[in-house]
C-alpha cells in the first residue's frame, strides 16, 4: 500500500515552478506529500515533506503546514511511531522533502550519490534550497550518515530507485511494485498531470516543469518515467489530495 502524506502547501508562481513557460504571473497552492509504503511487515517513507510554516515563509515559499501535518504527526495519526520506519528513501534534498529528519533517528536514509555530494556545496543559486549555512541555516540533514546509491538499485523487494535528473542534479524516482501495477513516486520530476500533456502554446510532446537544473537530463528523465510507470505520484500533485491509499 503507499500512503500519501501531506504535510503541507505552498504557494508558488505556475510558470516558475509546474508549467514551464504556462501561467506566468499565476499563484497557485500546490500540496507537498511525503509517501509511506507498508507491505511485508516493512514500513518505508519516501521524502518526509517540508518544514513549518514559519520557516517556510521566513525563508521559501508562503505556504502554511496545518497542525497535525508534519511527517511525524501524519504517522502517529495511522498509529505508527517514527522508530517503526526502516529507511527513508530521498528523491532529492530540497529543504521541502527532508524536513523533520531529527524524528527518524534509527531509520536507514537512502539519495543518490550524485545528489547528496551536490547538497553538501551547491551552488550560490541553490544555497537556500538545500538550507546550505552559507544562506544562515542549518540544512536537516546536517550530520547524517547516509547509504548512497549510484544509479538504479532495488532498495528491498519490490522497491527500486532509479536516477531521474534534471529538476535536481541528483534526483532520483522510486518505482514500487504493486498488484495493480507499477507506480512512480516521481518527488519533483512532474509538478501536476499537465506536464503529461502536450505543450499548449510550443507544440511540445510533454510540458515541462519550470525549475530545473538540466532541461536535457529532464526531459529524457520524463520519458524514463513515463515508460516505466502504470501510474505517477508526485509531491506536488493537488489531484492527490483527498486519496488515502493507492493503488
Amino acid at each position: 500500500m503507499i500512503h500519501p502524506l501531506l504535510t503541507g502547501y505552498q504557494i508558488l508562481d505556475k510558470a516558475a515552478y509546474a508549467t514551464y513557460g504556462v501561467g506566468a504571473g499565476q499563484l497557485i497552492e500546490v500540496p507537498v506529500f511525503a509517501f509511506l509504503l507498508q507491505g511485508g511487515g516493512r514500513k518505508i517513507l519516501v521524502d518526509t515533506g517540508m518544514s513549518d510554516t514559519k520557516r517556510s515563509v521566513d525563508f521559501h515559499h508562503n505556504g502554511r503546514q496545518e497542525p497535525g501535518q508534519a511527517i511525524h504527526e501524519q504517522l502517529g495519526a495511522l498509529g505508527i511511531a517514527p522508530e517503526e520506519i526502516e529507511t527513508i528513501i530521498f528523491t532529492h534534498l530540497h529543504w521541502d522533502h527532508c524536513y523533520n529528519m531529527d524524528k527518524f533517528p534509527t531509520a536507514r536514509l537512502v539519495v543518490s550519490e550524485i545528489e547528496y555530494r551536490f547538497a553538501l556545496d551547491p551552488i550560490p543559486f541553490y544555497w537556500t534550497s538545500y538550507e546550505h549555512p552559507n544562506s544562515g541555516l542549518r540544512p536537516p540533514f546536517e550530520g547524517r550518515r547516509f547509504d548512497l546509491v549510484q544509479g538504479e538499485e532495488e532498495i528491498v523487494e519490490g522497491v527500486r530507485v532509479f536516477p531521474t535528473p534534471g529538476h535536481s542534479p541528483g534526483h532520483q524516482a522510486v518505482s514500487v511494485r504493486t498488484v495493480r501495477g507499477l507506480y512512480v513516486l516521481a518527488g519533483d520530476l512532474f509538478f501536476t498531470r499537465e506536464n503529461f500533456a502536450p505543450h499548449p502554446t510550443k507544440n511540445w510532446p510533454l510540458t515541462p516543469i519550470g525549475r530545473f537544473c538540466d532541461i536535457i537530463a529532464l526531459w529524457h528523465s520524463m520519458e524514463d518515467a513515463l515508460r516505466r510507470a502504470d501510474y505517477i505520484l508526485m509531491t506536488h500533485d493537488p489531484s492527490q489530495i483527498g486519496t488515502l491509499i493507492y493503488p
